[in-house]
């Protein structure tokens, strides 16, 4: 159980934060709400084919984005948006299980427009990330990306993940071609925190 007189705590109910990007744009981190819907959509639907093709779910459909604003839980599944002017430049998730041998365990993605990906947002972004997981008790963070997706694995990198695995052909794009799978992993806290406190 983790100690919240040790470990800060974060309400991810009324979780937001300001920051800004290395040119000076000013950004707003916060959860995603239902009444993102419209506006994730339209974030989505500027996504090339050629990179929407890589992209777990099919983000062209309105259908799966209003199934995610319909069935927000943020005990399993955490969006986070980056907003500019009310427009949503990038999401990042955080996928938990509240139970089993993978509790302790955070699954990342990350994705950011394009016209703000020399800006240092996607590495702003996982750092967000790492932080919320270590304030709720996480302990490793995993992130599967295309092993051609060069950028992304860099900016992981620079966020602290290391390489775990290399999966040959472990999934298949839109186009139903094989894609190898890079794991990168990041450890956020130690297995064995002197904060928790086990039954065994």
């Amino acid at each position: 159980m983790l100690n919240e007189s040790i470990y800060p705590k974060i309400d991810l109910n009324t979780y937001q934060r300001e920051t800004k990007l290395k040119d000076g744009t000013k950004v707003l981190l916060r959860p995603m709400v239902a009444e993102d819907q419209d506006a994730l959509y339209e974030f989505f639907k500027g996504v090339a084919r050629d990179v929407a093709r890589y992209l777990r779910d099919d983000v062209s459909s309105r259908f799966v984005v209003e199934k995610w604003a319909k069935n927000l839980d943020y005990e399993k599944t955490l969006p986070i948006l980056a907003i500019e002017d009310d427009a949503i430049i990038a999401d990042a998730t955080l996928n938990r299980r509240r139970s089993g041998w993978k509790h302790h365990l955070g699954t990342v993605r990350i994705f950011v427009h394009r016209d703000y990906r020399d800006f240092g947002l996607g590495h702003l972004m996982i750092k967000e990330i790492v932080d919320i997981a270590y304030k709720l008790g996480i302990e490793k963070l995993i992130a599967e990306v295309p092993d051609l997706n060069t950028a992304a694995i860099h900016a992981f990198n620079r966020a602290g993940f290391y390489r775990a695995a290399l999966i040959p052909n472990m999934v298949k794009d839109r186009e139903n071609m094989p894609v190898d799978i890079a794991v990168m992993m990041k450890d956020v806290r130690p297995p064995h925190d002197d904060a928790y406190d086990y039954d065994f």
